[in-house]
């Protein structure tokens, strides 16, 4: 993972989160739904996720206001089969819905070894590592995914057709954070073109999509991403985005990406329905606990010790936000300057003082 440099302030993490309760809060959302959308972007921004942390605050703060979001949702669980549930987010928050879903998921796993919890009409829910990490956290691995609105390029073609459709693997390590992968299945997440274009830097070769269907280094001319794979290896990153897009929505009822109306508006009156998916699974009862954790960290001290190309070090995935994460805890997390001017807004139209910075 490339992390982004980011020209603004710093901000201690056990600041920021009362903050962005306070100010969901006084925007109309209820307390559980305030607590989680805060939960998951400084979570995301903490651990090096830019692209989906404290930067998408006016994002949703622009869903409560106009309507899209439901404030005070009453989610409805309902146990489909010994090992199966479904929660119906009614139109609310995404983070909430979900952090619902792999608490649902992690006590039938607890039950069974196995769970699979579906999200319907639900909303962006950010990072989805969020999620499949805060199962990982309580012992049990998680595999999770959304869906989107189209802003990704099949491969062969030239307009957008799935949305960035992430997929997210988390699995539990004995005395250290879990392996996370959280990825997109487009080259890059759109939210990371959206955050280049307030950080003023190009994009990576072959990765954004212009209005005529080329590749562009300029984000203000992305009005798309490629699939995972690029030009020539594109249809991996296809397929993958398919599987997502199919579990999304064929298995919640939702819409598939490209029948969805754009997150970004002008509308944000009308819910988006969309759908994810988690798979939680219990190590516990597939395979003893010793034997299990002394397997991963046989795997991790492999993985690491291999011999790396030029002088560089071989990660396991999360390594390197592992790492960024504990520097943050001191160090503050970064936000750009237009996420903190749009921030700034909120504590004068709200009175809730900003938190301090850190020089």
């Amino acid at each position: 993972m490339a992390l982004e440099s980011i020209d603004g302030v710093r901000v201690p993490a056990r600041d920021l989160s009362p903050f962005v309760i306070d100010i969901f809060k006084a925007a109309g959302a209820d307390q559980p739904s305030a607590e989680a959308v805060a939960a998951a972007v400084v979570d995301a921004s903490a651990r090096a996720f830019d692209t989906h942390g404290v930067r998408l605050v006016p994002f949703y703060m622009r869903g409560l206001e106009g309507g899209r979001i439901n404030s005070a949702p009453h989610l409805d669980i309902t146990r489909k089969a010994p090992a199966v549930a479904h929660v119906d987010a009614d139109d609310g928050f995404g983070h909430l819905a979900s952090y619902r879903a792999i608490e649902e998921g992690c006590a039938i796993a607890a039950e069974t070894g196995v769970a699979v919890v579906t999200v319907g009409r639900s909303s962006h829910h950010g990072a989805t590592g969020c999620y499949t990490r805060t199962a990982a956290t309580k012992g049990f691995a998680a595999i999770g995914m959304t869906h989107a609105d189209s802003a990704v390029i099949p491969f062969g073609g030239t307009k957008a057709f799935f949305g960035t459709n992430p997929l997210s693997f988390a699995i539990p390590v004995a005395g250290e954070d879990p392996i996370l992968l959280d990825m997109a299945t487009s080259a890059i997440p759109f939210n990371r073109v959206q955050l280049r274009q307030a950080t003023g830097t190009p994009l990576p070769e072959e990765v954004a999509i212009d209005k005529n269907g080329a590749f562009t280094t300029d984000p203000n001319a992305a009005v798309a991403v490629g699939p995972v794979g690029g030009a020539r290896f594109g249809y991996k990153g296809s397929g993958l985005a398919t599987m997502v897009d199919l579990l999304c929505s064929a298995f919640t009822g939702m819409a598939h990406g490209r029948a969805l109306a754009a997150f970004g508006g002008p509308d944000f009156a009308t819910p988006i329905p969309i759908g994810h998916f988690f798979i939680i699974l219990s190590p516990a009862l597939f395979q003893t606990l010793s034997l299990f954790d002394a397997r991963i960290a046989s795997f991790l001290a492999d993985l690491r010790a291999q011999p790396g190309k030029d002088g560089r070090t071989v990660h396991a995935p999360g390594d390197i936000e592992k790492a960024e994460a504990r520097r943050r805890l001191t160090e503050g997390l970064p936000i750009d300057r237009v996420t903190w001017a749009a921030l700034s807004d909120f504590s004068t139209r709200f009175g809730v003082a900003l938190p301090l910075t850190i020089s």
